[in-house]
């Protein structure tokens, strides 16, 4: 398993010469996946989705500390979530309690089907992107999220979006996305990680050859953490030598009852 990409300042790929599109835009398109894909934790990310697994319950249960990985937030430097005192107990008592989750405050949103937020989405499953003039159109299994490259106004700051409000631009071969407008009633992992809807994200998506970037937000919420931080992962391009690929069918839908099994099951 590879380590992930740890890098705490700006990521440049100035060497890279891309093709350009009709637009101006360096051509990117195609299949897209993070190194360590999964969104079970941000300090101790690991591939695969919700619920501790084995190798947590049996070191939990043997009083040992189970694996650890280098965390997703590249600043800090002690790679934890700078979250003022209420809101870190917060996280923590979601965080307690996502093994035997009794009731609804404890289940995942994204056990109910819900989107997952842009930075969340981009670590779950692989993506694809696809540009259009003044457009890059990120294509997800169960979600479509669509930035514009212009100088346009964000919308009204009281609508609230699910996967937000993005406006983008190139600075060379880094896409920056200024993200606003995000409802936050999706969480940032399955720990609890959290921000609230007052949330502003900046992104930078650094492309430093054909196949790889570089996928950096920074989260800065006054109202829930103490200072801005960010978070860094390396992406891969996917499926390059197999042009007829399609995503599968993603059957979770929101009104299924995976949320109802869950909490059986903890009883």
């Amino acid at each position: 398993m590879g380590s992930l990409l740890l890098i705490s300042g700006p990521v440049r790929a100035e060497e890279w010469q891309p093709k350009t599109l009709a637009d101006g835009q360096p051509d990117v398109q195609g299949f897209w996946h993070t190194q360590m894909q999964g969104t079970y934790s941000l300090n101790n990310p690991r591939n695969g989705g919700g619920g501790r697994p084995p190798k947590w319950f049996l070191a939990k249960r043997e009083g040992k500390q189970g694996p650890v990985r280098p965390s997703r937030i590249s600043d800090p430097a002690d790679g934890q979530v700078p979250y003022q005192p209420w809101a870190r107990e917060k996280q923590k008592y979601i965080e307690g309690n996502i093994d035997k989750p009794v009731k609804q405050e404890f289940i995942d949103p994204q056990a109910r089907c819900f989107p997952d937020g842009v930075t969340r989405t981009q670590w779950w499953h692989e993506y694809e992107i696809r540009q259009y003039p003044g457009y890059v159109v990120f294509v997800f299994d169960a979600a479509v999220r669509i930035v514009s490259i212009s100088d346009k106004p964000h919308i009204p700051s009281k609508i609230k979006l699910w996967m937000s409000d993005s406006r983008g631009r190139w600075e060379g071969n880094t896409l920056v996305i200024d993200v606003t407008s995000s409802n936050s009633k999706h969480r940032l992992s399955n720990e609890g990680d959290f921000a609230s809807d007052n949330v502003h994200i900046t992104e930078r998506l650094t492309f430093s050859d054909t196949n790889t970037y570089t996928y950096q937000a920074t989260y800065d919420d006054p109202s829930v953490y103490t200072r801005p931080w960010t978070v860094t992962s390396k992406q891969i391009r996917g499926h390059a030598n197999d042009p007829g690929y399609e995503f599968l069918e993603y059957a979770c839908v929101e009104g299924e009852r995976n949320a109802q099994e869950i909490s059986a099951s903890a009883k």
